[in-house]
């Protein structure tokens, strides 16, 4: 039975059930003795996620975040040493690798025909600006923020240039690696468009808790109008400008990045909250941003998302009276 994703407030008031615990907690000492644990909290918490989201496929990526950080915060050695490992741990544990290892070979793959395609001198930032720029190209990648950081800093941690430049690539990596260079050319648009986004978040709609493309795409629209003030000069055709939406919606809802905005990206917000209110005005009832419209089957609007709300608001209480003791 599916149910709906728990508040903060309702992680913070009740306990994680005794039976969910000890899955996540023996899954991932299970993933230990089976392939050995990072050193890293955020590669930890990517196991965690993923061991959690094959258990209860049904979850949303805000539950799957937020319970995992809760077992993360609690986590001692004592208790992976001492949990018993069932067979249902161990599977799941195997199941999570498989998953994890497929997902980490399609982003170094595509990263070793970047580098060998444009010879680029990779620094440890600029190996992290690249491998997260690959994950929203992939068509299975990490539907959780704690996946995606988890597999980021892994691959940003294992990454090797000279096996790189070395390598065979298969022709699909060298499709993606000319999509992940045309992503990167992209980035101080990419940044402009960010930081607009988030000041319209912050001044005219604070209870919006996903993004929708449409308003990403409102916000592209505004700052091309203003380019000079953004000290940006770019022509987009219709696939570019869908790659970039696809990237910025990937920061902003999954990995829940908001950059800060600058005095520039406040001023063209303004604009961006001008076309929201002309389509308000333009639709037969209004529209409320923050909540999007109602469909049979869900709610969705051009500016939000038909993802779950990023701080799992909304049925908390439901999925607590499930899995709580």
């Amino acid at each position: 039975m599916s149910v709906d994703p728990p508040s903060a407030d309702a992680l913070a008031r009740n306990p994680i059930a005794p039976d969910l615990l000890e899955t996540l907690v023996g899954g991932l000492s299970a993933y230990g003795r089976l392939y050995g644990l990072p050193s890293s909290p955020e590669q930890v918490q990517g196991i965690l996620g993923t061991l959690m989201r094959l258990h209860l496929p049904e979850q949303p990526a805000a539950v799957v975040d937020q319970v995992t950080q809760q077992v993360l915060d609690g986590l001692t050695p004592e208790a992976l040493k001492n949990v018993i490992v069932s067979r249902a741990s161990s599977t799941l544990a195997k199941e999570t690798h498989r998953w994890q290892a497929a997902l980490e070979q399609q982003v170094t793959g595509t990263l070793t025909a970047y580098v060998k395609r444009y010879g680029v001198d990779l620094t440890p930032e600029n190996l992290l600006t690249m491998a997260t720029a690959v994950m929203p190209l992939l068509d299975d990648r990490p539907v959780t923020r704690a996946e995606a950081l988890g597999l980021v800093s892994q691959v940003a941690q294992t990454f090797a240039v000279d096996d790189a430049i070395a390598a065979v690539i298969p022709p699909h990596y060298m499709a993606i690696a000319q999509t992940l260079a045309t992503a990167l050319s992209q980035k101080p648009l990419e940044d402009a468009v960010g930081e607009t986004v988030t000041a319209y978040v912050q001044k005219f709609s604070p209870g919006l808790v996903t993004v929708g493309e449409d308003l990403i795409s409102n916000a592209l629209s505004a700052v091309l109008k203003n380019q000079v003030d953004f000290g940006i000069d770019v022509d987009l055709n219709l696939a570019d400008r869908q790659l970039l939406i696809q990237q910025i919606s990937f920061k902003l809802n999954i990995l829940q990045q908001s950059p800060p905005p600058s005095k520039t990206a406040e001023a063209i917000a303004a604009e961006v909250d001008a076309a929201v209110s002309t389509y308000r005005n333009d639709r037969p009832s209004p529209v409320d941003v923050s909540e999007g419209v109602a469909r049979p089957g869900g709610v969705s609007s051009p500016f939000t998302s038909t993802r779950r709300p990023a701080d799992g608001s909304n049925a908390a209480d439901d999925f607590w009276q499930t899995h709580s003791s």
